[in-house]
């Protein structure tokens, strides 16, 4: 039975995953014969235009089966019974067939409609049942695969091609909610596969959906779940490309049916609309003005140089990420600052290449046995990652860390994403060994190293109320271990002085509960009776946050309100770290999200935002990013170099929180030199304050302002008095006596207007004397 070609990506880029990856989809889909291909993300087969040459000759009906007449005794005679007999066994063979595709079929949809009402934390509750989804839907279409010639047929079943389009929606479905529960982006990857099929095999297409309103509305529910997929992966073409054909249905299905959804479905197309513009309109266009440049929003594995460790594997396990800011552009219940944040949190996903169409395609060193149909080659490959599964133990779910043993066919595939990623996880060593060593040393340790996940798990809460943001918050502090950490990134409107004189002022202040971020309310009658205590009491306050600093705990605060949380009390003598936003902004990004989380999403795209950059030819645009890029690592070296205290540093040896604290010193050091930031509450702060000696170093103000004659953005900036060209190191670390804006000779220090510093307040002071 021939097998088109275009769909048969998933199940290729499955086969160019690391084993350990591949073996967590074996353990999803449970154990299955060894001879039989791993699904649900296997070939979708297009039974309706293949070639039909190889599959099962087609039955006669028992209308014309005719049984010769014979005198008695002849052999005719006595094979008409054996003949009867015969179909006999093949109508009941395809009775059984259909009875057994609708069980399947019944099955798979009970347990999807469960995934709704499991709960959102532990993953020993929902994990079962994701399990027993995935292993169903294996078998569904599988089945329905193998005998799709006879389901078709409207005297046995009559499947409809919508119908095999529902049932790869569904497993669309299945993986985009298992990358929500797990955070892992190559799940997000399987379901941008299965949709992407569905539109390239045209399943929801046909004359029937202009006269079946039901049919048109699952054909717009899948446009919009892929939209948000693409959303997720940045494949901007695409999603455009989608945005125009779902409006185009729209109108069909208004003018047809006329139905009386049809103001809640321009709504959604509107809120789309407005999403991909306040995402795409900030990053620069190139010289036609046309075409938006590619930016890289998630971590991107590069080479840094090491970080001294002290033996322990600290990183970040959970994140919270909280939505409050009900005047933002959103879509699906996800804020610009919430998207820019969860797309920080994550790695890029190396399994599939996207060609200048923005269309995805399998590596090309897919194994062969996956591409020809060897169902030896497969089961070979599926006997291998079960082996590698029960290595891993039946719970064992998570991907492994970048540069685990890839499987041997994918030699090329594994080695260019294994060297992309022991690239961010192995610094450069200070003696400057050669790259084979290094290589060879970052190999010895991905041996040893267990799976673990790759990305941290997030929890993503829209408008919550306060006891919901404890619940989650809760959940994360009990799945972290000794050497993990929790994030808490807060987003909302602030909840200040007002609140705290309409309570009682001074006396609720001394409590410690100083004010802090908004949350949802959810009485708004009675809120209206008192609403200065109302806002203290659904408000998020230091106080309440302190007994999750029993463990490391990273909070990063967008608000109005930042600075309540500057000096959050360390009881319990654990890393603590809290990165606080401006509480004011004297410029706007044109409804692009915040302007400090624009920083720690995309350093390049937000510098462009506030220095006006609005084009920029394409080879220049490589150029800036590498700009940013040595920026970045010298932000780094220098953290590296005078960041001393031991908490602090602990922060530094993970990706992520490595890449935030190194995206707030970049925002800092901008926007002190900008000429619209110019009073304390516009700056960004962090409390304890362990980098005020970098944010103010002279060699990078210089490389700051490389970056800004690059650009040709002199005129936001204050720009005399420009030192030389820094030298390729940073400069040596100063004595005790001597500190580090004092570190560079008196000539080579920027003589900047007032301020060029900052103190413990986070406002500026002039040191140039």
């Amino acid at each position: 039975m021939a097998t088109d070609p275009a769909l048969r990506t998933s199940g290729a880029s499955r086969e160019a995953l690391p084993e350990a990856a591949q073996a967590d989809t074996v353990a999803i889909f449970g154990n299955l014969p060894a001879s039989e291909p791993i699904a649900p993300a296997t070939a979708l087969t297009d039974h309706t235009t293949a070639d039909h040459s190889e599959s099962p000759p087609r039955l006669a009906p028992a209308t014309e089966v005719v049984v010769p007449s014979a005198p008695a005794g002849t052999l005719d005679q006595q094979a008409a019974p054996k003949d009867g007999d015969a179909l006999q066994q093949s109508l009941e063979r395809d009775k059984e067939i259909v009875e057994e595709f609708e069980y399947l079929l019944e099955k798979s949809q009970q347990l999807f409609s469960g995934l709704s009402d499991l709960p959102e934390i532990g993953s020993k509750y929902w994990m079962p049942h994701f399990q027993r989804t995935f292993e169903v839907y294996t078998k569904l279409w599988r089945f329905q695969s193998q005998h799709r010639v006879l389901l078709e047929k409207p005297e046995h079943y009559g499947l409809k091609r919508w119908e095999v389009g529902e049932i790869a929606s569904k497993i669309g479905q299945l993986y985009y909610r298992y990358y929500l529960r797990t955070s892992e982006t190559n799940y997000l990857q399987e379901a941008f596969m299965f949709y992407d099929a569905i539109r390239d095999r045209n399943y929801f297409k046909g004359e029937q959906e202009v006269k079946n309103s039901a049919l048109m509305i699952k054909k717009l529910r899948y446009y919009a779940r892929f939209i948000v997929v693409c959303l997720q992966m940045n494949n901007t073409p695409l999603m455009l490309q989608l945005l125009d054909e779902v409006k185009a249905l729209i109108d069909i299905y208004s003018t047809t049916f006329n139905p009386v959804d049809k103001m809640e479905w321009s709504l959604v197309v509107k809120e789309m609309a407005l999403f991909m513009q306040a995402v795409c309109s900030p990053v620069p266009s190139d010289d036609s003005g046309n075409v938006s440049l590619p930016v890289n929003y998630r971590l991107v594995a590069r080479r840094r140089p090491r970080l001294e460790k002290d033996g322990s594997k600290f990183r970040l396990q959970e994140a919270v990420i909280v939505g409050n800011r009900p005047t933002q552009i959103k879509f699906s219940e996800l804020t610009l600052d919430m998207y820019y944040m969860l797309q920080m949190l994550e790695r890029e996903p190396s399994i599939v290449a996207k060609d200048a169409a923005g269309s995805a395609a399998p590596t090309e060193t897919a194994p062969a046995a996956a591409i020809e149909g060897d169902a030896t080659g497969v089961a070979a490959d599926s006997a291998r990652l079960q082996e590698r599964a029960d290595d891993l133990g039946p719970d064992s779910l998570e991907p492994p860390e970048p540069g685990t043993e890839a499987p041997k066919k994918d030699v090329v595939a594994a080695a260019s994403v294994s060297a992309a990623a022991k690239a961010g996880k192995n610094k450069i060593p200070k003696d400057k060994a050669d790259a084979g060593e290094r290589e060879k040393d970052a190999a010895d340790k991905d041996k040893e190293r267990p799976g673990r996940r790759v990305n941290p798990h997030k929890y993503v809460l829209y408008q919550p109320s306060f006891s919901q943001i404890q619940v989650y918050l809760a959940s994360a502090f009990k799945e972290i271990g000794d050497q993990g950490c929790v994030l808490l990134y807060l987003s909302s409107e602030g909840a200040g002085a007002d609140a705290l004189e309409a309570a009682g002022g001074s006396e609720t202040a001394t409590r410690g509960f100083t004010g802090g971020v908004a949350t949802a309310r959810r009485s708004p009658g009675e809120a209206a009776k008192d609403r200065g205590v109302d806002q203290l009491v659904n408000a998020v306050h230091p106080a309440d946050l302190v007994p999750y600093t029993r463990k490391p705990f990273f909070l990063v605060v967008e608000s109005e309100c930042s600075t309540a949380y500057k000096g959050m009390p360390n009881l319990f003598n654990q890393p603590l770290l809290c990165l606080l936003s401006p509480t004011q902004y004297p410029i706007s990004t044109g409804g692009s999200g915040s302007i400090y989380t624009f920083f720690l999403h995309s350093p390049i795209v937000a510098f462009c935002v506030v220095s006006q950059v609005t084009s920029i030819a394409a080879e220049r645009w490589s150029e800036l990013e590498a700009l940013f890029n040595e920026f970045e690592d010298l932000a780094f070296e220098l953290l590296n170099t005078y960041v001393t205290n031991a908490q602090a540093r602990k922060f530094l040896s993970d990706d992520f929180l490595r890449q935030i604290i190194v995206r707030h010193t970049l925002c800092c050091t901008i926007l002190h030199l900008h000429l619209e930031f110019t009073r304390p509450e516009h700056m960004p702060q962090s409390s304890p304050e362990h980098f005020a000696d970098v944010l103010t170093a002279p060699v990078m103000i210089r490389k700051a302002r490389d970056i800004i004659e690059f650009c040709s953005a002199e005129g936001h900036y204050r720009m005399a008095d420009r030192p030389p060209t820094p030298a390729a190191l940073p400069p040596e670390p100063p004595t005790q006596e001597q500190p580090l804006h004092e570190a560079s000779p008196p000539q080579e220090s920027p003589a900047l207007p007032q301020p060029a510093a900052v103190n413990e307040r986070g406002e500026l002071e002039d040191h140039s004397n």
